[in-house]
This record gives C-alpha cells, sequence and structure tokens, in this order.
C-alpha cells in the first residue's frame, strides 16, 4: 500500500495549506512531504503505525506566528521585485583573529574553512559555496563593548552587515561572515550566536562563546580557545547549526512553529545545541524550492559530512543525527514501510 493512499480528505487538505500542491512531485517525494500534516494535529499521534521522524510541536501556534510555504513563496516574489540580486553562490568570510586551536583545527583531514564549504554545499545542495580570505576584525567599523561578567569583547552584529554586503562578490547571493569575537544584538541583551538580514543579504555568526565552561563567579578558569575534546564537538555543532539556520533565514525562512526544527527559535546556547540539525517537511520545501535538489540525494550527502563528525569527534549528537538520517533514508527508500 503506498503512503498516500492512507492520506484522508482532512489531511490532504492539511498538507496543501502548510506544503502546497505536491503534484509535480514523484511519489517518494510526496510521500516524504505528506508527513507535514502531522503539525496540525490537536494531539500526538496515537496510531502504533504513525511516523516518528519529525515532532510536532502542541498546541499549534497562532496564525500569526506561522509560514507556511505558500506565504514563503509570496514573501520571496515580494521581495525578488525590489531586489538586485541574481547570484546564487554562498560565501563564507572567516573574521579574524581565531585562536592556535582552531587555526589548526581538522574534520577528516579537511582544515575547518573547507569542512564548513562542503557541510553547507551538502546542506544547500545547489549553490555553489566558496570562503573568501579571512578578513581582520578592525577593519570592519562597529561597535564595540565588554561584557561585565566575562571581561571578552563583543561586537553589535547589526554593525556587520553593510560591510558583509559590500564583500559580496557579483556572482554571491549572499555573504556569511564567520567570527570567534562574541556578538550582541542589543545593549539590553546578553548575546547572539548567529544573525541574518535579509535586507543585506549576509549574515554572521559566532562560535568562541564558551563562558560557562570559561568563567566560574566571574573568576576566568582558563583561556578562551583552549577547549576539550568534548568542546570541540560542541564548537563543531554550534558552527555547522548556526551557519545553516542562518543562511535559511537569508532565503526567507521564518523561525518554524510547526515540528522541532532546526529553524525553530532559541533563547539560549544550551537550547540551540539541543534542537535538531535537520529542516522538517514544511522548511525543506521552502529550501527545495530554491535549490532545486533531489531530497534522497541530500540526505545521502549531509549523511557522508556526518560520518566525517562522526570520525573525528566523540559527540553523541551527531550520532544521534546519523541514526535519523538512516530512519529518514530508510523511509524514503521503503514505499511500503511506515517507520514507528
Amino acid at each position: 500500500m503506498m503512503f498516500d493512499a492512507l492520506i484522508s480528505p482532512r489531511q490532504e487538505h492539511d498538507i496543501k495549506y502548510v506544503v502546497g500542491s505536491l503534484k509535480k512531485f514523484d511519489s517518494v517525494t510526496q510521500k516524504f512531504y505528506q508527513l507535514s500534516c502531522g503539525c496540525l494535529e490537536r494531539s500526538p499521534p496515537s496510531s502504533p503505525n504513525s511516523c516518528s521522524l519529525f515532532t510536532p510541536i502542541l498546541p499549534l501556534a497562532h496564525p500569526i506566528h506561522r509560514q507556511t510555504y505558500a506565504q514563503w513563496k509570496y514573501s520571496m516574489f515580494v521581495n525578488t521585485i525590489f531586489s538586485r540580486k541574481k547570484g546564487r553562490n554562498l560565501y563564507l568570510l572567516p573574521i579574524g583573529p581565531f585562536p592556535e586551536s582552531v587555526i589548526n583545527t581538522e574534520v577528516a583531514g579537511l582544515r575547518l574553512w573547507d569542512f564548513l564549504k562542503d557541510f553547507a554545499a551538502a546542506f544547500f545542495q545547489g549553490p555553489h559555496v566558496h570562503i573568501l580570505p579571512e578578513v581582520p576584525l578592525e577593519d570592519i567599523k562597529c561597535t564595540k563593548r565588554v561584557h561585565k561578567n566575562t571581561q571578552q569583547v563583543q561586537v553589535l552584529v547589526g554593525d556587520i552587515f553593510p560591510y558583509l554586503q559590500k564583500m559580496c562578490p557579483p556572482d554571491g547571493y549572499s555573504v556569511i561572515g564567520v567570527s570567534w569575537t562574541d556578538l550582541y544584538p542589543s545593549e539590553d541583551l546578553n548575546f547572539v550566536l548567529g544573525e541574518a538580514s535579509f535586507v543585506h543579504h549576509s549574515a554572521v555568526i559566532s562560535f568562541g562563546r564558551f563562558e560557562p565552561k570559561l568563567y566560574k563567579d566571574g573568576r576566568k578558569l582558563r583561556e578562551c580557545g583552549s577547549e576539550t575534546e568534548d568542546e570541540k564537538a560542541a564548537m563543531l555543532v554550534k558552527l555547522i547549526k548556526s551557519l545553516c539556520h542562518e543562511t535559511c533565514h537569508l532565503i526567507g525562512l521564518s523561525h518554524c512553529v510547526f515540528f522541532q526544527c532546526l529553524m525553530n527559535e532559541s533563547s539560549s546556547m544550551e537550547q540551540a545545541l539541543q534542537q535538531p540539525l535537520f529542516l522538517c517537511p514544511v522548511c525543506l520545501r521552502k529550501l527545495q524550492k530554491i535549490c532545486k535538489f533531489e531530497i534522497r540525494e541530500r540526505y545521502g550527502m549531509l549523511r557522508e559530512m556526518l560520518l566525517k563528525c562522526c570520525e573525528s569527534v566523540e559527540c553523541q549528537y551527531f550520532v544521534d543525527s546519523m541514526k535519523w538520517l538512516d530512519q529518514c533514508l530508510s523511509f524514503l527508500d521503503n514505499d511500503a514501510e511506515r517507520i514507528s
């Protein structure tokens, strides 16, 4: 029995509401996007045959906070009318300085920047990803402050966007700055791991924030950049998640309120690190529209990248992510089997 044969008229209506029409897709892709109907259920599925790949956020948020595929598509159409951006390439811009431990970091034989480029290429399969030459933070005119607890320099994230916009090559869609220096969004807020500006076609992320282990009762315990193996794994998780999350914002994706998803909003580092590495069906539908990838091929490439992570660091998050990918690939490969 094909999976779509189990879809009721109500579920078909719900699917079209969140991910649009699926008629042009093959049966495997349709089956995957049909999982989106779970986010509109009033209670968790009780059927033993229910798929567990994606966990809906219940109760569902008010419509004003939702971004369905149709809403995203309309907003992108409106923005393209007023935008002259023609390029499709993504550019990563290292913003130095970086500690030696970061400079010397390798993942499966790749230097850190090359690994990030390859991971982004797998995640956004379609646009080409390039690395720009490193620039020093001193070259960027931006507001700085010293954090009252950590005594570490922080940079006002909004001041970096105009610089990144100017650094975007003619064939680029956006530039994502990657910094070790801590970021803050406004005077009344503590820090931010990353932020994107759709107007500037740019984003910036920071991965040097390890204050919970660097400081205790306001006293510095050790130097930044002298991470243990566990913290190197956490650095890698934070890097790839922040990079993919903020880049998704640049192509119009809002924070997700449908499922547990990479695009969920977070209010702390701990919350951000616990969120999934993958997009839910609603968010993936938007990304596929832009990048034109084949779902199974993309998941296969992501699995290869995660395998490199598992070979380089001991990290349960990467192990769990690999298990999820194997479940997902099994679901896509077997039309008759439901994952319970």
